[in-house]
């Protein structure tokens, strides 16, 4: 860890000291170069190593075909004050050849894995990312859990009839699930509303521990085309009772349902309509329903789920990747008597 605090520390002060320039570092057995660009540094890559994106706007596509660890520096305005957010105005490729990977802390548009084909993307995760976007590879069956986690989405998830995956801790905002088979949603929110459908042509999948909110005018919209999905101890805010009368070819198990006219009163700071996610919502679950537990014995929605160890695993509200963050810079008017500019930093580690 002191390695890795040196190594982002002196990162940034040479970000800053260069007038703010967007700079990328690779890190490699031990050594680390620095580039212009993130598609330069994936280059130069080898398996196993750790790409490291300063703030800024990088407008670029970036294609992923090793087993690479990426950070950026965040996407939340609580984390980002003293850097600016890790931005990416382009569609990232994630190909064969990125299995067992990561990526966490990026803004971004798309991540598309069906573009290049990718084959097996076994274990690879996106974490705490901020996309408009998601396509998983067509029809792959991963030998163990591709996982998407805390991340907002903007836009749609099209699982392309892939199997073997986890979505958890996600805020879905305005966007729907397409093509999903044998994975689990669980403890996310879909603030979906009144829009076309929350999910289509979907199958075996499980839904579990999640806060939903659609009101749609078509009541099966809901789940439209979809057959043999399992909806379980979910919160979902409708002027419908699923639970009670549930979707033909679907099954409902312990879900409570909430007048949609009710919804403000779910979460401690939303109008309970609004489907565009902001940074400012609180969507902490106010009583009753901060009581409502799922099987694992932790809180639905993002603020559940627990480790093997049973320590709680929350969504992260600042959204901060694991590496050490910047949280205050001080930039002196003048600069000292070598022709340098003086800058202190204040940067804390993350034990998660």
């Amino acid at each position: 860890m002191k390695k890795l605090l040196l190594l982002i520390t002196v990162f940034f002060t040479i970000v800053f000291t260069g007038q703010a320039q967007r700079r990328v570092i690779l890190h490699h057995q031990g050594t680390a170069s620095m580039y212009n660009t993130i598609s330069t540094a994936i280059t130069a890559s080898a398996a196993g190593d750790t790409i490291y994106i300063s703030a800024g706007n990088f407008i670029e596509n970036l294609h992923i075909n090793k087993e690479l660890t990426i950070f950026g520096a965040g996407h939340h305005p609580t984390t980002t004050a003293a850097t600016g957010i890790t931005e990416v105005s382009g569609v990232i490729y994630v190909r064969a050849g990125a299995i067992k990977g990561k990526i966490e802390g990026v803004y971004c548009d798309d991540i598309d894995m069906a573009g290049y084909n990718a084959s097996d993307l076994t274990g690879y995760t996106i974490s705490r990312c901020n996309m408009r976007n998601i396509t998983l590879p067509t029809t792959i069956t991963f030998s163990s859990s591709f996982i998407v986690s805390e991340c907002i989405f903007r836009g749609n998830i099209n699982i392309n009839n892939c199997t073997t995956y986890i979505f958890e801790k996600n805020i879905i905002s305005t966007g729907y699930v397409q093509n999903a088979k044998f994975g689990l949603f669980s403890n996310n929110i879909f603030l979906h509303g009144a829009v076309n459908y929350q999910c289509y042509n979907c199958a075996e999948c499980t839904l579990e521990s999640n806060i939903i909110y659609y009101n749609g005018t078509t009541t099966a919209d809901l789940l439209r085309n979809c057959n043999n999905i399992t909806l379980h101890k979910n919160l979902i805010i409708s002027n419908y009772d699923y639970q009670t009368n549930p979707i033909a070819d679907n099954t409902f198990t312990s879900n409570q349902i909430v007048a949609a006219s009710n919804g403000a009163s779910v979460f401690t700071s939303w109008d309970g309509s609004t489907t565009i996610y902001a940074y400012d919502f609180d969507l902490h679950l106010q009583a009753p329903y901060d009581a409502i537990n799922g099987d694992d014995g932790t809180q639905i929605g993002i603020y559940g789920t627990k480790d093997n160890l049973d320590n709680p695993t929350p969504y992260k509200n600042n959204c901060a990747p694991v590496i050490p963050l910047i949280e205050e810079k001080t930039i002196s008017r003048t600069t000292n008597t070598d022709g340098d500019l003086p800058i202190q930093f204040k940067i804390s580690a993350q034990n998660r």
